[in-house]
């Protein structure tokens, strides 16, 4: 069963490329060129008891705009799903409509997860699958973040687990074949940002894959609330 959702997962993510680099792109360029004009988010030390670096401003466009990433992509899926995929224009006024929620249920979210993070790895990965329906429900029924967050959790109480599993298995893919992107991008390219750019932008495609997979078990769970 896992690994025929994994398989659905592929398929869809590779059959919409197109309109789902479409959506994904454009935050892709927004993200790397403020890391070109107020610094890299994060700066990690390179020796031992070194201080962590970052550009506010950078890290400020990042977070900020994460939730209008998300929201955009959550409305292209939809429309993938009906046959209709749209433009770059309607699938980010679908998010700017609700982008107050989306942002306070991020943030609620990145909270609950952080708390699962201090009890160790595990926790925050479960505490992610059960909350990972919310902006679904913010961008496709309007909820609001209280009313999303709980139903996320009642939504995915019967398949916490297999949600979970396809998780972890989705998200080793994504380090995979990023990890692979960015070693033949960063031996064949020397210049820094057009690096980074290469990288970047078929990596926020491929990121999506944990998108696509969130969304194949919330087309589950509404099947099941339809029955």
């Amino acid at each position: 069963m896992i690994s025929q959702r994994f398989r659905e997962i592929l398929y869809f993510w590779w059959r919409n490329l197109g309109p789902i680099f479409l959506v994904t792109a454009p935050f892709a360029l927004l993200t790397e060129a403020s890391q070109w004009l107020f610094g890299p988010s994060f700066v990690f030390p390179e020796e031992a008891g070194g201080a962590l670096q970052f550009s506010g401003i950078s890290l400020a466009i990042v977070l900020l705009s994460r939730p209008l990433t998300e929201g955009t992509l959550i409305a292209q899926l939809a429309a993938a799903r009906s046959g209709k995929p749209a433009g770059l224009l309607h699938c980010l006024a679908a998010a700017v409509l609700v982008y107050p929620m989306l942002l306070a249920t991020y943030a609620i979210m990145a909270v609950g997860v952080s708390l699962g993070w201090l009890a160790f790895f595990f926790p925050a990965l479960w505490v992610y699958t059960r909350l990972c329906f919310a902006p679904f429900l913010v961008v496709l029924k309007r909820r609001n973040p209280i009313d999303a967050l709980r139903q996320s959790f009642a939504m995915t109480q019967d398949q916490q687990w297999p949600l979970l599993l396809i998780l972890v298995l989705v998200f080793l893919a994504f380090v995979l074949m990023s990890s692979i992107l960015a070693s033949l991008v960063t031996a064949v390219v020397s210049q820094p940002q057009a690096a980074a750019l290469l990288v970047g932008l078929p990596v926020s495609l491929i990121s999506a894959l944990v998108n696509v997979a969130v969304f194949r078990y919330w087309e589950m769970a509404q099947d099941n609330v339809t029955q």
